[in-house]
């Protein structure tokens, strides 16, 4: 990852080694509460990664942060209790992604492209900076449920790409490189509503 960018949270356990074979086992949403802690970090990252491949005006930027702000928020309930509701507000914001990812002009690779990037971000933070310091090891089913979560954002953000062209064409605006006001001001209105809903499904 890029030194620039600020670094992940490490846990530190407060039990000596003599006691660590005393200690129980963890929940089985460790993974959830541990991935909730790097979600600022995340999104930190998963921005400057995107700007670091493609110009973007200070409105964009402003309202890319809000989006990945709200889809690392995310990433942390696929693992724990509400990982079910969690599943369609996730599909949703995804889609919104790729809409506003044509509506940047970008083709659909690009999209899928900035995407992914939050999946090698997870991945390396899950060896990186274990969680196994604090007694859990990451399972496979961790990484295969991780992964298909992923995988779910990255195919409804396509499916939002083809969406948001079609739309634009059909419209016969074509497709500008940095959208309109009016634009961004109805996404952010949908982010906040998708925001709203997931803090009435994880409270």
């Amino acid at each position: 990852m890029r030194d620039s960018v600020a670094r992940p949270v490490e846990i530190r356990s407060a039990v000596s080694p003599a006691r660590a074979s005393r200690r129980p086992p963890p929940p089985p949403d460790h993974h959830a509460v541990w991935l909730e802690l790097q979600q600022g970090y995340l999104a930190r990252y998963w921005l400057a990664e995107i700007m670091h491949r493609v110009t973007l005006s200070e409105e964009v930027e402003h309202l890319l942060g809000r989006f990945l702000e709200l889809l690392t928020a995310m990433i942390p309930r696929s693992l724990g209790q509400h990982r079910l509701a969690v599943c369609g507000l996730w599909k949703r914001a995804a889609e919104l992604f790729g809409a506003l990812g044509a509506r940047r002009g970008l083709a659909a690779g690009e999209v899928v492209e900035e995407f992914q990037i939050v999946r090698e971000a997870v991945i390396r933070l899950l060896f990186q900076v274990p969680a196994s310091r604090q007694g859990a090891t990451v399972s496979l089913s961790d990484l295969v449920r991780l992964s298909r979560f992923i995988d779910s954002g990255v195919t409804h953000a396509s499916i939002g790409h083809t969406d948001g062209l079609f739309f634009s064409m059909f419209q016969g605006s074509g497709v500008p490189k940095v959208p309109p006001a009016q634009l961004m001001l109805e996404v952010e209105e949908q982010l906040l509503a998708i925001d709203q809903e997931l803090r009435v499904e994880i409270h």
